[in-house]
């Protein structure tokens, strides 16, 4: 209670009181944007327009995501005001509930609500009289009490149905009906095409080739040689479009785009798709195509999302539109790793990604007002990871694999309240589980509910029994049976204790309410809801930390 009031009074200090209300609040989470890595890594130097609207507001010095620093449940903690131990929401892959009911095996997504036990942003707001758009955030699927609300409209693709995915064709791959007449499968779908002097024809759509781009997308337009988008009403409503990247008489490269259901709480998906095109979950990262084709997948992906956003804004006309992006959290994933060992590659793809994202930056900034308020914020940062550590394996060895097991930085326990469960005394086995895992050099810190839940968030009826924190470039891998399995080469991940500098996430506000180089302490994220709910002049979501 004391903590909860304290960090009332700090966002009442923050804020200036009695100002004009602003007309509309933009909130978006860049999933993986870290503060360390925006304030002070070089590969941030495209991103021009979030660093002039951050110099123009207010930044914190970053604020604290949740354990472990995962995208689903950092997103939870951002959008209901409260972590895990009260959301539910504790992992990207987490304990289904209720314990009596479920095996402690027993997984359900964290992206999803099917056990979300707080109120989000959204619901808050439209409950209020506030009318909200929520587009792609986690926890927003399906459609149930908790996360529904009919002056809100939440738009998801991630958690929906993927009919089918990314596709890389070459001449050999497709059946030829007659010398140019061709057919395809994706997904269930059946394509028909022709080939033509310039390239290919399907369905109708014209698709020229035109080799992979050689200059960076700072002013021209995203995703130029992609075709016209393909209008599919089955077996879901949805809009494709093809890349031609190689064509000659031997033979042709040919990408095609997902087919992704995209699901509406309320109203049709037809009339965005019609207006503004297709959703693209995420770009291609696969071996099929090279880095920089790989890359004008993400310039698609980018492009999609902002026109999407820009569709469903003006359509909608909210006080209130929140958005969750994905393209910070993929360039640190593929390239942290590599570009941290100064692979030039990587340092190339870094910038065209944060090139994208630059793009899509002003793209989105367009919609903004003088009135408005703009909040930019993030779920986790990012580290460079180059060794593994297998935690299953080190549990199997020390015969405890038939009581605990690994849940992302953390073991959870087959207690008696999980269903069939055989641990009795739970400190014990507890006790023995920490002293398997810190026998191995990669682990350098241990942290249980009792003792650091008021800090971190953690436990509760989803939670785990134990914590822990890995030396800096270690990452846990289950699925090989080394304790210390072989990586393929050096990637970026996240998932650490949430107070290391590098895993602390990014925080800035503009607005009018907003003096202009305020500078503001380290915050938890939980404090992002709260925080927006000011700026709207509404009570902040019912379960939120006061």
């Amino acid at each position: 209670m004391v903590q909860g009031i304290r960090r009332f009074l700090i966002l009442l200090l923050l804020l200036s009181a009695g100002l004009a209300q602003a007309q509309s609040v933009f909130l978006f989470s860049l999933d993986g944007f870290g503060h360390q890595f925006f304030t002070k890594s070089p590969a941030s130097a495209p991103l021009k327009t979030l660093k002039r609207l951050a110099a123009r507001g207010a930044i914190a010095d970053g604020i604290q995501p949740a354990f472990p620093s995962t995208t689903s449940n950092s997103h939870c903690a951002l959008w209901t005001g409260v972590y895990g131990d009260v959301s539910h929401i504790t992992a990207n892959n987490l304990p289904s509930l209720p314990r009596a009911e479920h095996s402690f095996l027993d997984r359900s997504s964290g992206y999803r609500a099917d056990q979300l036990a707080a109120e989000p942003l959204w619901v808050t707001a439209a409950r209020q009289g506030v009318k909200t758009v929520a587009y792609q955030t986690p926890q927003s699927i399906p459609f149930l009490p908790i996360n529904t609300h009919p002056l809100a409209l939440t738009v998801n693709g991630y958690q929906t149905k993927r009919i089918a995915p990314h596709l890389v064709l070459h001449r050999k791959d497709l059946r030829f009906d007659s010398a140019n007449e061709f057919h395809f499968q994706h997904g269930p779908v059946v394509l028909k095409g022709v080939l033509t002097r310039q390239g290919v024809q399907i369905e109708g759509v014209a698709v020229p080739m035109a080799p992979v781009e050689s200059d960076l997308p700072t002013d021209r337009p995203l995703a130029r040689h992609f075709s016209e988008g393909l209008y599919l009403d089955d077996p879901v409503p949805a809009v494709i479009y093809f890349r031609l990247f190689e064509f000659s008489r031997d033979d042709l490269l040919l990408y095609v785009s997902p087919i992704q259901e995209l699901a509406f709480s309320h109203g049709d998906p037809r009339d965005l798709l019609h207006s503004a095109g297709g959703f693209i979950a995420n770009s291609y990262d696969g071996p099929l195509l090279t880095t920089a084709q790989s890359l004008e997948t993400m310039e698609l992906q980018a492009r999609q999302s902002y026109q999407q956003i820009t569709w469903l804004y003006r359509h909608e006309a909210p006080r209130l539109f929140m958005a969750y992006v994905t393209t910070s959290d993929e360039l640190g994933h593929r390239y942290l790793g590599l570009y941290d060992q100064g692979d030039s590659n990587a340092k190339t793809a870094m910038e065209w990604g944060y090139t994208i994202l630059e793009r899509w930056s002003r793209e989105i900034m367009k919609l903004v007002t003088p009135r408005d308020h703009v909040i930019i914020t993030a779920d986790h940062g990012m580290a460079p990871v180059n060794r593994l550590v297998n935690v299953n394996e080190i549990l199997r060895r020390a015969g405890l694999g038939n009581v605990a097991v690994h849940v992302y930085n953390s073991v959870l326990l087959n207690t008696t309240d999980w269903k069939d469960g055989t641990v009795k005394d739970r400190e014990a086995v507890r006790a023995q589980v920490q002293a398997a895992l810190a026998a191995v050099p990669a682990f350098v810190g241990f942290y249980t509910p009792e003792h650091d839940g008021a800090q971190y968030g953690i436990g509760g009826p989803a939670g785990s029994d134990l914590y822990f924190d890995l030396a800096p470039g270690y990452f846990v891998k289950d699925e090989e049976g080394e304790i210390f399995p072989k990586l393929d080469r050096p990637t970026g991940q996240h998932g650490f204790r949430p107070d290391r500098e590098d895993m602390i996430a990014t925080l800035f506000v503009n607005g009018p309410t907003i003096k202009p180089g305020t500078r503001w302490p380290r915050m938890k994220s939980i404090a992002v809801a709260p925080l927006a709910a000011r700026l709207l002049g509404i009570q902040p979501p019912k379960d939120a930390v006061r």
